[in-house]
């Protein structure tokens, strides 16, 4: 029998995720972006793949240490177009599907490249670009270099994992898909986001926020139309809101189906389920749909390996009379399909699934996935959406599972009084019912979001040092309702508090949980509860805080996103000090 290794840390580098599946409009093939990281460089690069959605014939399609990602299949199924990124540049380039190399199609300046789609008829590509500030300075290779000051004017100026925000704005462009000539269609002092093309490639619709407050509201979005050459914007007139996802019109053109909702921005971030809705291109018959399901219409699992915080953009089936797109439920994420006429919404893929991202055939007949699995880190699955078959069609990571020695993550349901709960129990290799096992807590940041069902890198490292480790998702996760995710605003750590510590109860009265032996752990609201578990009970012997919150006060100035406490807890830290100092861990100290 061959011989099995531990997970280790390092093992990162030898995962390879595919993402964006763009499904072929014959519904035979899927070309995807494959992630893998390189330690050397430490960098992650990403190249583009082929395969049949039967399984069968996979082929690498861009090679190197590349950028490339973002394909999108021509209505012809013969060209795919892509993003390459440069450094500071980004460009759209275009690949033969039947043979020939890769070319670049535009010749922009230098900036990002985002939201690449075809028109209908094939002769164009739509997108937005962000061009590189002039305020930001590239050395002699186009590496971005580090100012010695910067002059901060926006409430909203920078945001972990990108960086501070340049004063340029990002808007809808269309190229020409032979000759690459770009035109930039809409101008202003604000960012242009989701665009798509009618039907019939006469107009484009996408969603902005042009008024002068806009950074105190930026998910509040409007819809406006634009005709395919340029010229004036048309605003359609739906309700007030969020409008998170992407925008897509019906079959006939009549029609336009977003993610959102028409609540007041008041209850902090995430609290409030975006949903899938529908309103006219003119402005009238607005509809809500799987208001039946009560879950949040955005993929918040939170992964190591796996992507989150997506919304994939909602696909019309062919007829009109359905409409696709996805919920966060339970530890799971569904691709679920809504009746237009009833309005109510059914899951319609496998129900132990986390789907990321998706794309149909032409026909809308069939999907591919990007989905995850407690056994396995991500793999492509194809979904049959007459009979609901889903079938896994790559198997990347097969050779490493079957290599490493280690324990699938167990989902386990317990209860804090009446409160029903959800959780996931990693235990050690070599596992032995009637030993005692130190253990672990990790906590999930957001913190609306929630741990699920995938192969969770960081649990399995920890498992592997000999405790059994345990995730959770206690009230104020996303995933279980809006009454579920609100139960903790103005007041964080509770019942959230409650809930972890009836999590631990769980995990010791298994039998094998040395409960004189209890860790700590999570980030950045994960971190928070950290320090309010260590400030508010003496039962675990060690602790480690991961990119935490400790002070409410100082996050609110410091923090890339500190203005949405003033949501969370009834406004400012000048006008309800005496509310974040009771949730502040740090007052306890």
């Amino acid at each position: 029998m061959p011989k099995k290794y531990p997970i280790r840390i390092d093992d990162l580098y030898k995962f390879r995720i595919p993402l964006e599946p763009s499904v072929s409009p014959s519904g035979k093939q899927v070309v995807f972006t494959l992630e893998r990281m390189v330690k050397k460089d430490k960098k992650y690069y990403t190249n583009l793949y082929i395969i049949g959605t039967n399984g069968r014939e996979l082929k690498q399609l861009t090679i190197g240490k590349r950028n490339d990602h973002s394909p999108g299949w021509s209505p012809d199924g013969n060209t795919i177009a892509f993003i390459r990124k440069r450094e500071t540049t980004s460009q759209i380039w275009v690949l033969p599907i039947n043979g020939g190399e890769a070319k670049p199609l535009t010749k922009l300046p230098r900036g990002t490249v985002s939201g690449v789609e075809w028109s209908p008829d094939g002769t164009k590509l739509l997108f937005l670009f962000h061009p590189l500030g002039k305020e930001v300075k590239v050395d002699k290779k186009g590496k971005e270099k580090t100012p010695v000051y910067r002059h901060i004017k926006e409430i909203w100026f920078r945001l972990d994992g990108q960086g501070y925000f340049d004063s340029e704005n990002t808007h809808v462009w269309v190229a020409n898909a032979r000759t690459g000539a770009a035109k930039q269609l809409v101008t202003g002092d604000y960012n242009d986001m989701f665009p798509c093309w009618s039907p019939d490639g006469k107009e484009i619709a996408f969603t902005s926020l042009r008024e002068k407050d806009w950074q105190l509201r930026s998910e509040e979005l409007d819809i406006f139309r634009v005709s395919a050459n340029g010229g004036t914007l048309r605003k359609v007139i739906a309700p007030a809101g969020p409008k998170f996802g992407g925008l897509a019109y019906s079959p006939d053109g009549k029609t336009l189906a977003y993610i959102g909702h028409d609540k007041p921005y008041q209850d902090g971030w995430g609290a409030d389920n975006y949903i899938l809705n529908t309103i006219s291109k003119t402005g009238k018959d607005h509809q809500k749909h799987g208001l039946n399901l009560d879950r949040m219409s955005e993929m918040i699992t939170l992964g190591d390996i796996t992507p989150s915080f997506i919304v994939t953009s909602p696909i019309w089936e062919i007829k009109g009379k359905k409409i696709y797109y996805g919920i966060s439920n339970e530890g799971r994420q569904h691709i679920v399909a809504a009746d237009i006429e009833t309005s109510e919404a059914s899951i319609t893929c496998d129900k132990n699934a986390v789907a990321c991202t998706w794309s149909a055939d032409s026909s809308c007949s069939m999907m591919v996935y990007n989905g995850a699995s407690l056994g396995s880190p991500d793999e492509l699955y194809s979904l049959d959406l007459n009979s609901g078959f889903t079938k896994q069609i790559t198997h990347l990571n097969r050779a490493y599972v079957n290599g490493r020695n280690f324990n699938v993550a167990e989902e386990v349901v317990f209860k804090n009084r009446r409160q029903k709960l959800m959780g996931w129990i990693v235990k050690p290799p070599n596992f032995n019912a009637k030993m005692k096992y130190p253990f672990i807590l990790n906590i999930h940041g957001g913190p609306r979001c929630q741990y699920g069902r995938t192969f969770y890198h960081e649990m399995q490292v920890l498992a592997q040092a000999g405790y059994v480790v345990m995730y959770t998702n206690p009230r104020g996760s996303q995933g279980y309702g809006e009454k579920f995710a609100k139960a903790i605003r103005g007041k964080w750590a509770e019942p959230a508090m409650s809930d972890l510590m009836a999590a631990v109860d769980h995990a010791i009265s298994l039998g094998f949980v040395d409960k004189n032996r209890l860790g700590v752990t999570g980030g950045s609201y994960g971190g928070y509860m950290t320090n309010w578990v260590v400030t508010h009970t003496d039962r675990f012997k060690a602790a480690v805080t991961q990119r935490c919150v400790s002070d409410l006060s100082s996050m609110f100035g410091n923090s890339d996103i500190g203005w949405d406490m003033a949501w969370e807890f009834g406004g400012a830290p000048w006008e309800n000090r005496e509310s974040y100092l009771k949730w502040s861990p740090m007052t306890y100290i």
